[in-house]
């Protein structure tokens, strides 16, 4: 690939011969995701995906379970901004869902390999946990899986879906990761606050079974931004982006308690209120970072690799010269002290990974600051911030002026390792 040049003149960084391992990007449900899989018993059981009024959604049981999701690259392959989803569904381009066309377009954008999330769905298992009836949320879940399963294989090597897994029974959790692993899955998505369906919270002895399979397999586990919110945060989060065809849109968010996703002012319109829950809601993993790193978990599973996806990387010194102030400011008590074998920054050092995508700053200044090691990037496609279209050179000139060794590891070699992603010799 020919070196770029940036906005201000600099040399982009040179991609020559490396491969771009894309380590969060979501991919759509296609309409015949779970009738293409159910049997017949199941048929009127699953989630179908139906237009009304020139508006698409999923319905369950003859009700609206979810939108479509995050899809701003429509047929003809042009980003639509201002919006946080094109409709109806059939102007969303087949890139967002098909393996064939996803790679097509990642050839497009410079971009090797991707790691991809969930989309309609949310980032785990929390939307699909509002189904009451068990049996039905299983059988849906398994599905979703297998769906997963299908997309890794048809891609030969260059699209990676992280599954979600049903941890509100610890024993099915088990099984299906077990049998994924067995299907080569390299990871799982999971929610950084299982304690709002009323689970217990992730350090407690509920989840040790877990914790140890993901020390044992070396599968990573993956917190997406949002990853907490449940199946009804996110419908009154989607509500005030994406306003119905044909009704006004929402000047004011309905008053009310607040819930998991609430942190933008109720008068904003739909696109400022989008942007200012955009931009707040990539510091929400900071919250299991900081927990992460203050715990012991790390001690007692001491081969976990944790990703935090679409959280970007400039908060990370911050975090962590905080974490490391208040240890020594605050922790005196001898069960306090003992309680952990190393400190925050040794923790986050060898076992949790970040990325970016936009920024320029951090990129440009941070890098050893967070360790070279621990930094991936990704494009968010099709998301409304995804990195689109010139990807890779967008890319390289937020690296211009690092040194090669470290752009290759940032754009490649970190990513490739983590999720075993087999480069072309």
């Amino acid at each position: 690939m020919e070196k770029t040049v940036t906005e201000n003149g600099a040399q982009a960084a040179n991609l020559e011969g490396i491969r771009i391992v894309d380590c969060d990007s979501h991919f759509t449900e296609p309409a015949d995701l779970w009738s293409s899989r159910a049997p017949e018993a199941w048929k009127d059981r699953v989630p179908v995906q139906r237009t009304e009024d020139g508006h698409t959604s999923w319905y369950l049981d003859d009700e609206v379970f979810a939108g479509v999701g995050g899809n701003t690259i429509t047929t003809g392959r042009e980003k639509t901004q201002g919006l946080h989803t094109v409709q109806p569904f059939s102007l969303v381009d087949q890139s967002a869902w098909a393996v064939k066309e996803r790679l097509e377009i990642m050839d497009e954008m410079g971009v090797y390999a991707q790691v991809l999330y969930p989309n309609a769905m949310g980032s785990t298992s929390n939307h699909l946990f509002a189904i009451q009836d068990v049996a039905q949320r299983t059988a849906c879940l398994k599905m979703y899986n297998d769906f997963y399963v299908d997309v890794q294989e048809e891609s030969h090597g260059r699209l990676f879906p992280q599954p979600i897994l049903p941890v509100w029974d610890m024993d099915f959790t088990i099984k299906e990761m077990t049998r994924l692993l067995d299907k080569g899955m390299r990871g799982f998505t999971i929610s950084d606050k299982p304690e709002l369906l009323g689970l217990p919270e992730l350090p407690e002895s509920y989840f040790e079974p877990m914790w140890d399979l993901f020390n044992e397999s070396g599968a990573v586990v993956n917190f997406h931004i949002g990853s907490g919110a449940r199946k009804e945060d996110r419908e009154r989060a989607t509500a005030r982006v994406q306003p119905r065809a044909g009704t006004a849109a929402p000047q004011a968010a309905p008053a009310g308690s607040p819930n998991q996703l609430d942190s933008c002012w109720r008068y904003f319109g739909p696109q400022r209120y989008m942007a200012t829950f955009g931009a707040l809601l990539y510091a929400s993993n900071m919250r299991i970072i900081a927990n992460l790193c203050m715990s012991d978990l790390f001690d007692r599973f001491p081969k976990l690799k944790v990703v935090s996806a679409e959280s970007g990387i400039g908060w990370v010194p911050f975090i962590l010269e905080a974490l490391e102030y208040q240890v020594d400011e605050m922790i005196t008590r001898p069960e306090e002290t003992s309680f952990a074998q190393r400190r925050p920054r040794e923790y986050f050092r060898d076992h949790i990974y970040v990325m970016f995508w936009f920024e320029t700053s951090a990129p440009a200044k941070l890098l050893d600051d967070i360790g070279v090691n621990n930094v991936l990037v990704e494009t968010d496609i099709p998301h409304p911030t995804c990195l689109y279209p010139n990807s890779a050179n967008r890319l390289a000139q937020r690296l211009a002026g690092v040194d090669p060794h470290t752009v290759r590891r940032v754009l490649q070699d970190n990513a490739a390792e983590l999720y075993r992603v087999p480069l072309p010799a």
